[in-house]
């Protein structure tokens, strides 16, 4: 699932270590409406990988929808279907309806965000690659309570609301999050088998996990958000890249270190990172 981030036409102008500081933000930026699905990399890996999921327990990746009608989902599906013009979805296997059967043939994982009566919430969500944090334990909750474990998210939480607005008026934009990761394992549930987030000086395996994230509107109370992750081998960036990872690496507060996992081992990760 390594990606080169110096040719990949989604990533390659858009790293997200580039400022040298990591931001906590909200960071949407305008994108092309044949740039929010991304086809280009490791497009059958990513299907293979969410086939597997759906075959150990649908529930732990795509729980059951909360306060989100049948004719809701449909526009989603077609909504989305209008992003990705001669997506062929196949009409073997047992799909549980057909928002189920449609991010199946997709790389990302998505999520349904609805709102009403001054209030949203996470309506449907497919979550076959987490990140260590699991989709059952988030659905049906507003913006803030599904973020709580995210360190800075109260800024962001206030303007929930305001994000459906700017998505109707904007269209559909894009931000990346990242972090560092020792593994390249997609499926980090954290009811899933994980070796841990160690960094071993002696033999070093260091990556960045990236997320490439897109929002846009079905209706002026229902958004669409995806997430796509890809990987990149640090050893395999150039200087001025690493020096920019380090940089961000320093700029990290205690807060972020624990949320990240790096509370032990940035010191270890910049020195190899300065060593080569």
């Amino acid at each position: 699932m390594l990606i080169d981030p110096y040719s990949h036409p989604l990533i390659k102008e858009r790293l997200p270590w580039k400022s040298g500081r990591f931001v906590m933000g909200v960071g949407l930026k305008p994108v092309k409406a044949n740039e929010v699905f991304d086809t280009t990399t490791f497009y059958a890996e990513y299907l293979a990988q969410k086939a597997q999921r759906r075959k150990e327990k649908l529930e732990r990746y795509y729980p059951r929808p909360v306060n989100l009608t049948t004719e809701e989902m449909h526009q989603a599906v077609e909504t989305i279907k209008s992003f990705c013009p001669g997506l062929a979805l196949s009409q073997d296997g047992e799909y549980r309806d057909e928002f189920d059967q449609l991010v199946s043939h997709l790389a990302e994982d998505v999520s349904l965000w609805k709102k009403e009566n001054n209030r949203e919430w996470l309506a449907s969500i497919h979550l076959c690659a987490p990140n260590h944090w699991a989709a059952e334990d988030k659905i049906g909750k507003s913006f803030i309570d599904s973020h709580l474990p995210v360190p800075k998210i109260a800024p962001i939480a206030q303007i929930a609301l305001k994000l459906f607005e700017q998505s109707v008026e904007r269209g559909p934009q894009e931000r990346m999050a990242w972090g560092v990761a020792t593994d390249t394992i997609l499926n980090h549930h954290p009811l899933a088998p994980f070796k841990g987030r160690s960094f071993n000086p002696n033999d070093p395996e260091l990556y960045a996990r990236v997320e490439r994230q897109t929002i846009f509107p079905v209706t002026k109370d229902l958004l669409v958000f995806t997430i796509r992750t890809y990987f990149i081998d640090m050893a395999k960036l150039e200087r001025s890249d690493r020096d920019q990872i380090v940089s961000c690496l320093h700029s990290m507060d205690e807060e972020v270190l624990r949320y990240k996992g790096l509370m032990h081992d940035r010191e270890h990760q910049i020195k190899w990172l300065e060593s080569y």
